[in-house]
């Protein structure tokens, strides 16, 4: 059955709420009034059988023949789920209790947690979500936390629910396999990841709300002048600094008669050191109803004395840009140092890490690379760097009929990440490394670009084979590219521009730590030095990640070879509050 996790509501928190114009019309601009409410749906007590029937999704279909079930789950760790790829349904059936005081349905987030690979979600019988693609148009999105929100009136408060996931798996585990799922207030979510705080007072309400009315009336009225004034001199927010922010404001207002800035749901709370966050669902709309940027959870920091916005300063952080090789926009995730923050004028050497086949930038957020790298830097003393990982969908990082992988991460990505962040940008002080399919795209790529990159690193790669995207034709031009056959014919000469390292465990399903022991003996025959890991390990996590110290060791040796004379550091005051 459910179970009920927490319900509270402090007088003063339920007396608390602030009203200003929002955009063009008038509304609730934020409350503190959001109770820890959730309900947790992990466990037992699940339907759950193969194949696929949108009849499934209805409230009132019966699903007593189906299997018992019990979430999170592991396809991969079924004995009768992990040689299987297809569809599957999980149904819950249960009940909520009264109403809590306070909530509405739209406060209530539908966190399903992460799902391999894809999934559509019905609550009571209606969508409420999808995330990934379902055949033809397959698209993995197992790295994807889910949370869906619910309108108001979907639920049934003191009575029965039913939540129905339809769900894709395409290839490897499948399944529910990480949590949490279940239905939660924001405040409760907070609680479990994110910033946490005490109740904002009226007067920090108040504070809070003129801060947002500001930016909504500056982008109503077109003027980016007005808005930029809402952003402090030191404002940095998810990779934007105060200048960037105001050029991208600047161009999704470009040929618009009129933009509109949404703050959904906007709670606000006071942190240790007396900011307030704005926990909101932000979207910007243009007045014909476009969608220039989809809604989606931010945190906004304001400053509590004045009417400005801090930004976040993350250091780990997805970015976005409209690429001309991708003919659409594409993210990629930015990884930044201890020491860019500290410092304005301080510059760092660059690592791009390429994902495996059905990965994604945001697969990296689900292995918190970011606490990985802060203590390989804290704990291995590795060179601090920028890491750049790419969005190479299943494209095998070249270029064919399905995406210019090769042309987006070179001709693209190197220059704007040079010109975004504080980088070193020269090939000595550019590393490349990668997983699986991406092992293989960090020998292909740093091979062919010596003047983008100098050391290259593989992880469990796909070294015996070529870029399997495309067409047949496509297929069969790329045989060069695989890494065995490409270094083959290189000259020792060609080959000494990088430095190498590479692993692959013994038991790897593919066969890849076989093709690192090739790749060891053709760099060998050409008198190439190189570090190699093998040992016992199959092609996982497990294997991999340990040693990720030794390739980005390798990375910092080449870095630390060539230094450079360190800019001088302008003399700041005292920041005013401490970031991570």
């Amino acid at each position: 059955m459910a179970s009920l996790i927490n319900v509270s509501l402090t007088t003063a928190e339920a007396a608390t709420t602030h009203s200003e114009p929002s955009g063009n019309d008038s509304a609730a601009c934020a409350t503190t009034a959001s109770p820890d409410f959730g309900i947790d749906l992990a466990g037992g007590d699940w339907r759950f059988r193969t194949g696929d029937d949108l009849a499934w999704a209805a409230a009132d279909y019966s699903d007593a023949a189906w299997d018992s079930w019990t979430v999170p789950d592991n396809w991969g760790q079924s004995t009768e789920l992990s040689t299987y790829d297809g569809y599957a349904w999980y149904r819950k059936t249960f009940t909520l209790p009264e109403r809590p005081e306070g909530i509405a349905d739209s406060s209530i987030i539908a966190a399903l947690g992460l799902i391999d690979d894809a999934d559509e979600t019905f609550l009571n019988g209606q969508p409420i979500g999808e995330t990934g693609s379902f055949p033809p148009a397959f698209d993995s999105t197992w790295e994807v936390p889910r949370e869906y929100y619910p309108p108001d009136g979907l639920l049934h408060w003191g009575a029965t629910n039913v939540l129905a996931v339809r769900m894709y798996d395409g290839t490897g585990g499948g399944g529910f396999y990480k949590g949490p799922i279940g239905l939660y207030s924001k405040a409760h979510l907070r609680n479990l990841s994110g910033p946490t705080g005490t109740a904002a007072s009226a007067p920090q309400l108040a504070h809070a709300c003129a801060v947002l009315r500001q930016q909504h009336q500056a982008v109503a009225a077109g003027s980016i002048g007005r808005y930029a004034a809402t952003l402090d001199h030191d404002f940095f927010h998810q990779g934007d600094t105060a200048a960037r922010r105001t050029a991208d404001v600047r161009r999704m207002m470009a040929g618009k008669m009129n933009v509109v800035l949404h703050d959904d749901q906007a709670e606000v709370l006071v942190d240790a050191q007396g900011r307030l966050i704005v926990d909101t669902i932000r979207s910007w709309v243009s007045a014909d109803g476009a969608v220039l940027s989809p809604p989606h959870r931010e945190f906004l920091y304001i400053d509590p004395h004045r009417r400005v916005e801090l930004g976040d300063h993350s250091r780990f952080f997805r970015d976005t840009y409209q690429s001309a090789a991708m003919h659409q926009r594409v993210e990629f995730n930015v990884y930044l140092p201890p020491g860019y923050t500290r410092t304005t004028a301080r510059r760092f050497p660059t690592v791009y890490m390429l994902h495996g086949y059905n990965g994604s930038n945001i697969e990296w957020e689900a292995r918190d690379m970011d606490t990985i790298m802060d203590d390989l830097i804290t704990e291995k003393n590795i060179a601090q760097s920028i890491v750049i990982f790419p969005d190479g969908a299943s494209g095998w990082w070249i270029d064919s009929s399905a995406g210019s992988y090769n042309s987006m991460v070179v001709k693209e990505l190197v220059p704007l990440v040079d010109r975004a962040y504080r980088t070193i940008p020269d090939r000595d002080h550019r590393g490349i490394s990668g997983v699986s399919m991406g092992g293989q795209g960090a020998f292909t790529i740093g091979l062919k670009n010596p003047n983008l990159f100098s050391s290259i690193a593989s992880h469990m790669g796909a070294l015996s084979l070529p870029p399997l995207a495309g067409t047949a034709e496509e297929q069969a031009a790329n045989v060069p590219l695989e890494p065995l056959t490409l270094v083959n014919s290189m000259s020792s000469r060609q080959l000494r521009r990088h430095t190498y390292y590479f692993d692959g465990g013994s038991s790897d399903d593919f066969g890849f730590g076989q093709a690192a022991i090739q790749m060891g003996t053709e760099l060998t025959s050409k008198g190439i030095t190189y570090d190699y890991q093998g040992g016992s390990g199959r092609h996982e996590d497990a294997y991999w990640v340990p040693k990720l110290d030794r390739s980005f060791a390798l990375h910092s040796k080449q870095f630390r070879a060539h230094p450079v004379c360190r800019t001088h550091e302008p003399r700041r005051p005292n920041p005013a509050y401490s970031w991570p």
